[in-house]
């Protein structure tokens, strides 16, 4: 895990980007919440609900691969906080020309992903609904199963073709 020194470092580069951003962009950008919380094989992520902005980062993946995760990590997600401010109530893709154009901005590497080696990192398990068909069983998540059951929506299996059913 993270020491507190770390998570300081973390939190003080999170806000340098901020600071950039309003400089670059002639505007003041709000200093944001910034958690430690994250779990799993999720690095970091941006959220905006209900008016609180908040940048989450996975404590252990950072204690892992610290120097590359305030290289990358950290513009990476102060640039997504960046383009919600910028573009309000507009559709933009998260990794779009919009988020990529702040990450150029920052001089920042505009990867979408991290290739790290997360195996001794845990990883949340979901749980699955057993399903049919005519030739075989599969195994549909909850989220699916879910849909299936509120919104009437129909999965086909893709070797016979038939509808899938909950077991």
């Amino acid at each position: 895990m993270l020491t507190e020194q770390q998570e300081g470092l973390v939190a003080q580069e999170t806000n340098k980007y901020i600071a950039k951003a309003s400089q670059l962009y002639q505007r003041s950008f709000p200093i944001i919440s910034i958690q430690f919380n994250l779990t799993g094989h999720t690095i970091g992520m941006y959220k905006h609900i209900n008016n609180e902005q908040v940048i989450r980062y996975n404590a252990a993946i950072f204690a892992k691969y610290f120097k590359e995760n305030i290289r990358d990590t950290v513009p990476h997600e102060v640039a997504h906080y960046i383009v919600d401010i910028l573009y309000v109530r507009k559709k933009v893709r998260p990794h779009g020309p919009e988020w990529q154009a702040v990450m150029a901005n920052f001089e920042a590497d505009n990867s979408r992903t991290a290739h790290y080696d997360l195996s001794d990192i845990p990883k949340r398990q979901y749980s699955t609904i057993p399903y049919v068909c005519g030739c075989q069983q599969h195994q549909l998540g909850i989220r699916r199963h879910n849909k299936v059951l509120k919104r009437r929506i129909h999965y086909y299996c893709r070797e016979c073709g038939d509808v899938l059913q909950a077991v």
